[in-house]
């Protein structure tokens, strides 16, 4: 009897561990989304204030299609960088096993209340914790990347549009 309840308590810890990680882990997701959010409107602000400076340097007499083009694509370009970081990317696989996992519910798979709940009678939670982690872990890194690849195409704006504006200013001297 000692032995099932450790074992009890064990299967329990195991499932308090699993669901606080997944827990950690859905909150580190949406952080993502809110700094992408944050971010990216402070992004926009900058570029007013970089705005503001070009309007004080030399006026450039003859701006072409380049130009603009070349302005909108370092304008627009990090915008939907960040952007992208709050695109859903939650990907459904199909498992060797058939099982049909119940956090990520595709209702389509139930047809009913009745057979939702058999699924949840007949599934193993520390299995469907262990599944689900997984899964935000990869949401998670995924995400991670794309926030990052907003905050390189930024820094990457911000030299260019500063490398223009030393350019104009060296230029007119």
């Amino acid at each position: 009897m000692e032995n099932e309840n450790e074992a009890v308590k064990s299967s329990s810890e195991i499932f308090s561990l699993l669901k606080d990680s997944l827990d950690e882990a859905q909150i580190s997701v949406r952080a993502y989304d809110t700094k992408a959010q944050i971010v990216g409107v402070g992004y926009i602000f900058a570029l007013n204030v970089i705005g503001q400076i070009g309007n004080s340097l030399p006026d450039e007499s003859e701006i072409g299609l380049t130009n603009v083009i070349i302005a909108w694509a370092l304008v627009v370009l990090p915008i939907a960088l960040f952007g992208y970081v709050l695109y859903p990317v939650r990907k459904t696989k199909v498992d060797d096993d058939e099982r049909k996992h119940l956090f990520f519910l595709h209702p389509e798979r139930y047809g009913s209340a009745a057979n939702l709940v058999k699924a949840a009678e007949e599934c193993d939670p520390i299995d469907e914790v262990a599944y689900e982690l997984l899964q935000i872990c990869e949401l998670r890194e995924s995400k991670r990347k794309r926030f990052v690849r907003g905050l390189i195409g930024a820094g990457l704006a911000f030299a260019v549009l500063c490398a223009n504006q030393l350019y104009l200013s060296i230029s007119a001297l």
